[in-house]
């Protein structure tokens, strides 16, 4: 029966099924963990899930894009609605350039010329010798305000190319942010005051790499096996 505890084998389990909040559809792959005995389970794809828990165990149950809930065993109900999770960041500016003095160096340097029309540019240089149809290769020469130009032209599709892999790797940290951050670190420790917070999140280290592709169970269960270490130091009690 959903929701209730019962013994089989002289286990304890906790059943229940998880809705969205804003059309009461399944969500499937939603991660429970028990703090408690350090196990975890998902949802399956009828959006129930069954795991082993006392009443006074703490579980997590959390799914990227949306709040996470922690509490109790008992005193979580059977029917589970959860809500869309807004992440927000900081305002910034992206600018082609490593810092402001780079871009301030780059645009006082600029240089731009404007043909003008009706009028012939001395900077077009011809070869001396006629042309001639059996030498094609002889062709024209360019130079002056053309070249400049061209090699800004070049330099501004350069410029948009590392602008676009900038905003590339601006999405990929706001993917990572949203699966580490204080704010998960708070559900799944003890931690409150943002200083340890920071401290505990560096000692993790966790790389961008295993970020991205550990699933949110395994991630949890890493961070709470960080924070049994990180708590076992004499740093940590200080």
């Amino acid at each position: 029966m959903i929701g209730t505890f019962h013994l089989s084998a002289q286990k304890t389990f906790k059943a229940g099924v998880i809705l969205k909040k804003s059309d009461s559809s399944i969500i499937n792959h939603v991660h429970i963990i028990n703090t408690t005995l350090k196990i975890g389970v998902t949802t399956n794809q009828h959006g129930t899930y069954t795991i082993v828990s006392k009443p006074t165990d703490t579980l997590i149950i959390s799914f990227v894009g949306f709040h996470s809930l922690k509490n109790i065993a008992s005193e979580i109900s059977s029917t589970i609605y959860l809500e869309r999770e807004i992440y927000t960041i900081e305002p910034y500016t992206v600018l082609p350039y490593k810092d402001f003095h780079e871009f301030k160096e780059a645009f006082t340097n600029l240089e731009l010329y404007v043909p003008v029309k009706h009028k012939i540019n001395s900077s077009i240089m011809l070869l001396a010798q006629p042309f001639n149809p059996n030498n094609i290769n002889g062709g024209l020469s360019f130079s002056g305000s053309i070249s400049s130009l061209a090699a800004l032209f070049n330099k501004r599709i350069k410029d948009r190319k590392n602008y676009e892999k900038l905003l590339q790797q601006d999405k990929y940290q706001t993917f990572i942010a949203s699966k580490f951050n204080p704010n998960i670190i708070k559900q799944t420790t003890l931690l409150r005051d943002d200083t340890y917070i920071n401290s505990f999140m560096e000692y993790c280290d966790f790389n961008d790499q295993y970020i991205e592709f550990s699933s949110q169970y395994n991630l949890f269960n890493q961070i709470i096996k960080c924070f049994d270490e990180y708590h076992s130091l004499p740093i940590a009690d200080n």
